[in-house]
C-alpha cells in the first residue's frame, strides 16, 4: 500500500493496532486506547481473523475486556501479585509491534509505582508501537501486567498496569 494511501486509511477508517492476553477460551484483556473510537474491533491469530466484542472498559484506567464468540484461545495459566513484585525480577513483554505476532523482549522490574489508584509496573523490556496491551510475564510463565506505554525520549521507562487491577 502507498504511504499516502495508508495513512488515508489510518485517518479515516481509525486503524490502530495493539495486542491482547488471552485469559480464557473465549476472554482477553487489553488497553482502552488502542480500542478508541473503533467501530470494528478483531484480533488476527495466525492466519486467523476474529472478531471481538468489548465486553466491559475502564477508559479512565485504561482497562478493557474483550471477548470472541468461539473458544478459540490458548489462556494464560499463572497469575503474579504486585506485592509478591521485586525491583530487579526478570520479566519479559510478549506483543505484537508492527504485526510481528509473539514478538518476545526481555528486561527487568525497575519501578514499582502506584499513581491514581493503580498500580504500575515500571521495566526495560522493551514496549513498542503495537506491543501494547501485551503481556508482562516473569520467568515462570505467570502473567504480572498488561503492558500500556513508555515514556517518550526515555530509554527502558515502560510501564505495565498490575494484572490484579483488571479484576476491579
Amino acid at each position: 500500500m502507498a504511504a499516502s494511501t495508508k495513512s488515508y486509511v489510518q485517518k479515516y477508517l481509525k486503524i490502530s493496532q495493539g495486542s491482547a492476553v488471552a485469559v480464557s477460551p473465549t476472554t482477553l484483556l487489553t488497553i482502552c486506547h488502542i480500542l478508541d473510537s473503533r467501530p470494528y474491533v478483531f484480533i488476527i491469530k495466525g492466519k486467523n481473523i476474529f472478531r471481538v466484542k468489548v465486553v466491559s472498559g475502564d477508559i479512565i484506567g485504561d482497562r478493557c475486556v474483550i471477548s470472541v464468540k468461539s473458544p478459540v484461545l490458548k489462556p494464560v495459566i499463572g497469575y503474579r501479585a504486585f506485592n509478591t513484585l521485586s525491583v530487579g525480577n526478570q520479566v519479559y513483554t510478549v506483543g505484537s509491534p508492527m504485526g510481528l505476532e509473539n514478538t518476545l523482549g526481555q528486561g527487568v522490574i525497575s519501578g514499582l509505582r502506584k499513581t491514581k489508584g493503580q498500580r504500575l509496573v515500571q521495566t526495560t523490556a522493551q514496549i513498542s508501537p503495537g506491543s501494547s496491551g501485551g503481556g508482562l510475564f516473569d520467568s515462570a510463565e505467570n502473567i504480572i501486567g498488561i503492558t500500556t506505554f513508555n515514556l517518550r525520549n526515555s530509554e527502558g521507562l515502560n510501564f505495565a498496569i498490575s494484572i490484579e487491577d483488571f479484576a476491579k
